[in-house]
Parts: structure tokens; sequence; C-alpha cells
């Protein structure tokens, strides 16, 4: 299924006015509709492809479920700044900003199974968000899930897609100096502006005896659709770049031992970054960071205990770089890592563990980095009730050389939740996120470490309606 833009896009922005749209744009906003009447049509073929799996004769088993939430969130630093710009620059955001923010989310969920060899599930979340204090931050996410699958003859199958267009600022956000982009890239800041995302997977897992073949594809398209602009004098200003990953291969695995699978696996994938206007008068600039990559994989999966549920798979990534980069290591070997491990030590309780790690274009510079999160969870439920829990992430953004940049952001939260009834429950959350510029600023870099690093309180109290 072809749902990732294709590789020639491009923006030509005037540097401080939203302009006419231009011949590339236009090609591009023809491109993402062919790719989507492509999206549409792979999805209505996997419909019909359900239909004759199902020998034709589909039933009407159809279910529905809704619900709606209301939450009031207080964000004690909206843009993530802690340093303010030193003089006044036009636009530039302010530093420690809190704001309350309304979110209103009303939710819809479908299933329908037509026999076991097909079933769909989809479902429809509009999320409204309103920052009281900070208006160019409101947004409305609309999140489209649809997930398909069954089971022919003891080959299980399944393709979970998920869409999400979000309805915000096409404006990047500029930072005046001492300031600068936050950790990351501010990924929260990122994800309330203009946007198109598609994650996708597909798995068909079939067992002989006690050996197992799948073979397995993903998707990620990243479509920003804010204006790509200059830096204004003393400060700067965050594009978002977009970018795609896709990449499939074949999952083999044989059970060691009850309920616990060995795995081997491999992927071969395609990962771009597309082009932005960072020259001069705003002349477009291609990245060169697009590369191809073989990923080899080991690990297990399953459930040796009552206790003890896991999931890992990790491999060395094998790149070949379209371009040769002043630099850059482009034969450094690095590691993709996909992995939880859930202890269960009572029927109360459950504790998590999962790492994942991986390489890929960065969203706000040409350069790559590697994206890596250690998280830690437990969940406590003391009756039908009451339940709480606790967790703790450490997010970290490495980047590659010639880029002299390394962020970790450590997240400690807490939540409760009260359930009434079937129909009524309530939570209050609260998360802290500290933010580090761990590798300082190298000769010749531009930003400020400084302006990197961020503290925030996010204190959350929400209501949900179950139909």
């Amino acid at each position: 299924m072809d749902c990732a833009p294709r590789r020639a896009r491009s923006k030509v922005i005037a540097a401080m006015t939203p302009p006419m749209k231009s011949r590339t744009q236009n090609r591009r906003l023809h491109l993402n509709r062919d790719n989507q009447i492509r999206s549409v049509t792979a999805l209505a073929a996997m419909a019909l492809w359900g239909t004759f799996a199902c020998g034709g004769a589909m039933s009407t088993n159809v279910n529905w479920k809704a619900d709606a939430t209301l939450k009031e969130t207080y964000d004690s630093n909206v843009y993530l700044q802690d340093q303010g710009p030193a003089d006044h620059v036009p636009g530039a955001v302010p530093a420690k900003k809190g704001s309350f923010m309304t979110t209103v989310s009303p939710r819809l969920f479908l299933d329908y199974t037509a026999c076991p060899a097909f079933h769909a599930g989809l479902s429809y979340t509009p999320d409204y968000n309103w920052y009281h204090e900070a208006p160019s931050e409101d947004n409305m996410a609309h999140r489209w899930g649809l997930n398909l699958g069954g089971d022919v003859a003891g080959a299980v199958w399944n393709q979970q897609n998920s869409f999400t267009y979000i309805d915000g600022s096409r404006e990047g956000l500029i930072f005046g100096r001492p300031g600068d982009v936050p950790a990351i890239g501010g990924v929260p800041l990122r994800d309330r502006r203009a946007a198109f995302i598609y994650k996708g997977g597909f798995g068909l897992t079939e067992t002989f005896g006690k050996w197992m073949v799948r073979p397995v594809a993903s998707a990620l398209v990243q479509d920003f659709m804010t204006y790509l602009r200059e830096n204004p004098p003393d400060a700067v200003y965050e594009n978002y770049i977009p970018r795609q990953d896709i990449n499939g291969g074949l999952d083999a695995g044989y059970e060691v031992a009850g309920n616990l699978r060995a795995v081997l696996g491999y992927r071969y994938g395609r990962q771009d970054q597309f082009d932005g206007p960072f020259g001069p008068g705003g002349t477009i600039i291609r990245s060169p960071y697009g590369n191809s990559y073989h990923r080899v994989l080991a690990g297990a999966e399953g459930a040796p205990f009552d206790w003890l549920k896991l999931s890992v798979l990790a491999g060395p990534d094998i790149r070949q770089f379209d371009h040769s980069i002043p630099g850059f290591d482009a034969d450094e070997m690095l590691y993709y890592v996909n992995g939880s491990i859930t202890f269960i030590p009572s029927r109360q309780d459950s504790i998590t563990f999962s790492n994942v790690r991986y390489e890929q274009p960065a969203f706000s510079s040409f350069s790559m980095y590697e994206d890596v999160t250690y998280s830690l969870n437990w969940n406590h439920r003391f009756d039908d009730h009451w339940a709480a829990g606790a967790g703790f992430r450490l997010y970290i953004g490495d980047w590659q050389a010639p880029v002299s940049r390394e962020d970790w952001i450590y997240t400690p939260s807490v939540d409760l939740t009260y359930r009434y009834n079937e129909h009524l429950s309530a939570e209050l959350a609260y998360s802290y996120d500290w933010a580090e510029n761990m590798a300082g600023v190298a000769p010749g870099q531009t930003f400020y470490a400084d302006g990197r690093e961020f503290t925030r309180h996010l204190v959350t109290l929400g209501l949900r309606y179950a139909l």
C-alpha cells in the first residue's frame, strides 16, 4: 500500500508573509490527493478480499460504543522555554508562560465481524484543545483508526492504520536569544501545529508445530504543514521538515518453552527527509540524509510464566545514505531496540519496563539522531472503583556528528482514577518534565544550550462518560 508522499516535494515561502501557492506546492497537493486515493483504494481492496475470504457470505454483525472526555489541564511552560529573549524580538515566544487548557474529546468506535477470516474496527476521535492564555496553540486533532484482521485456516493476519490530521497553526515558533528550539525539537509544540500523520503496520502469522513465520511491514509518514522560513535577526524560527520511514521483512520463531518463542527477523527499509528553504532568500535546499537500511533482529516473545510477559526485538542497522556528507560517519553502527517486559506480581498490580531505540532524520533540522526512550510504569487496582499509577520516562535525542547535540528529558508521573460505574469515571494526573542539554555547544554551532533546557509541570483533571 503506497501511503507515502513522493520524494519530490518543496515549498517556496516568502520570508515573512504567507505566499500564494506555487506550482511546486500545487503539485504537492495533487500528490497528497493521489496518495490518499491510493490509500482508500488499497483499504477497499482489503475489504473486498475479506468478502472473498468469507466465501462471499458476510454477516451484518456490527457493534458500536461511544464516550466523551472533558479535561482541564494546567501547563506551567506552554512554549518549553526557561530562557526568555534578552531583547525584544518581534513574535518571539515568552519564557515560562503558563496556561490552562480545556480539551473535549468525543469518541466513536465501530466493530464489524463478517466471519473468522475478516473483522474490522473503525474509530474516530476529535480532540478540541483550547489554551486560554496562549491562543496561538489552539488546535483540533482529528484521529481515525482502522484495524483489519482475521484468521484464515490458522494464518492470523492484521492491518493496523492510524490517520491523524491536526488543524493547528501553520506558523512555526520564533525563539529570541538566548532562547532556542527546545530539547528534542519540542515535540509537544510540533504536535499542536498543522500536520497529517499516517502510521500503519501489517503482519501475517502462521505456525507449523513449534515454528512460526511472520511477514511484516510498517510505515510512518509525517507531513508537517507549517510554513518554512529563514531565521529572523537575533532569533531562530523553528521549521518542521516532513519525513517518512517505510520497511518490510520477515520474522521466524521457534517455541523454546511453554508460551515462549525465540525470534529472528530481518527488515529492509527506506527513510526520507524532504526539502526545505533554508538558504538565502528562501532557496530550496535538498536534505542529504535520505537512506536505505538493512535491519537484522533477534529477540523473544511470549508469556513463559503467569507473572511475566515479554516482547523484545533488537539488532544492528546497516545503512546506505544517498549522498556523502562532510563530517558525518555514514558507516557508524547503530542499533534498533523495541522491547517491553511486564511483571504481574499480583492480581492488582502490573509493572512494565520498555525500551525503544532507533535512528531517523530529525524533524527540525537537516541531521540524523537516535530517538531513545526508557520507561517504567506501575499500575495498581485497589478495588472496583479506585486505581492508581506511577511512572518514569527518560527520553533521549542523541545526534550524530557533525551536529554536537544530546538532549535528555526526565519525566516522572502519577495518576489516580475513580470509576463510579460503567458509564462515569474521573482521573487526576500529574507529570514533571526536566530537560537537559548534555553535549554543550561545539565550535561553529549556532544554537544556545541554555535555551534548549526547560522544566514543565502538567496537572490534569478529566471526566469521562461512556454510553
